[in-house]
This record gives structure tokens, sequence and C-alpha cells, in this order.
């Protein structure tokens, strides 16, 4: 039986080369951390006043047609939920007009983003609903005993 120790393994490879590192390539020292320029986006205040501005006079402009357009896109027993759709628009547009975007046709971006809010709204899987029924009711009682007895 051979021994590992007894042959030893000899490497004809040449070695890897070393990346140089920068401090070796341009003299300057690597920074340590916490130490030089703070990060530009922990630091940077944004300027939103035109942003805000612009929010405000579209939602003094259109905040009307962005509630009916909601609660066009929404079934008649949501229809008291057109509110919140319409707050969700106005979320996002603000969070939009923040990333720098503009508003070339603001009207129909905000009708557009309210029939997707509206759709968003039934997509999601929790919005899941189920009647309420009072088990009070003979007719409620009898009507839950026919679905349990057809299931069965």
């Amino acid at each position: 039986m051979l021994s590992m120790t007894a042959n030893p393994v000899l490497d004809t490879r040449p070695p890897l080369p070393v990346r140089p590192q920068p401090h070796e390539r341009d003299g300057r020292q690597p920074q340590q951390p916490g130490s030089g320029r703070p990060h530009p986006q922990r630091t940077a205040q944004h300027d939103d006043t035109a942003a805000r501005q612009l929010l405000d006079s579209l939602y003094r402009e259109y905040a009307p047609m962005v509630i009916r357009v909601a609660a066009r896109a929404l079934r008649a027993e949501d229809r008291n939920l057109a509110d919140d759709i319409a707050q969700d628009v106005w979320l996002a547009t603000w969070q939009h007009l923040l990333r720098g975007n503009e508003l070339l046709r603001s009207a129909g971006f905000l009708a557009t983003r309210a029939r997707r809010q509206a759709v968003a709204y039934y997509r999601l899987a929790r919005v899941r609903r189920e009647q309420a029924t009072d088990y009070t009711e003979d007719r409620a009682a009898a009507h839950v005993a026919r679905v349990i007895g057809a299931a069965a």
C-alpha cells in the first residue's frame, strides 16, 4: 500500500498572479469602514417642494375624477372603497413624482392608475370575501342545510 507522505506531488504550474491593491497602484490608502465621505443616499436632503406643489395642484384639479374612475371600476357593492383606491392612487403618484418622473398627460395617468389600482384590489388573494349570513333566520339555516346536504 502506498503512503501519501512517501510520494510528494510536485506542482509544476506557475503561481497565480496577484492583483495589486488600490493603494499599491496610486499610493492612496484603502478606506476603512466608517471613515471618509458619507454615503450620498444617507445624507442627501431631497428638495421635494416642486413635487409637493405639483401634487397639490393635481389633487385640487383631479381628485373628483380619480374617485369617479375608481368607483366605476369597482363592483356596485364595493363603491364605498373608491376613497381607499383614490388614496392609493395619490400615494403612488407622490412616489412617482419623488423618483423624478414627469407626468405628460396627468388626467390620463391618474385615470389609468385608478383603474389599475381597482383591478389590483380584486386580484389580491386576501380579498376573497364571504357573505355575512344571519344564522338565526330560518331561511338562512335551511339554505346552509341544503348546501351541506348537497356537498355530502
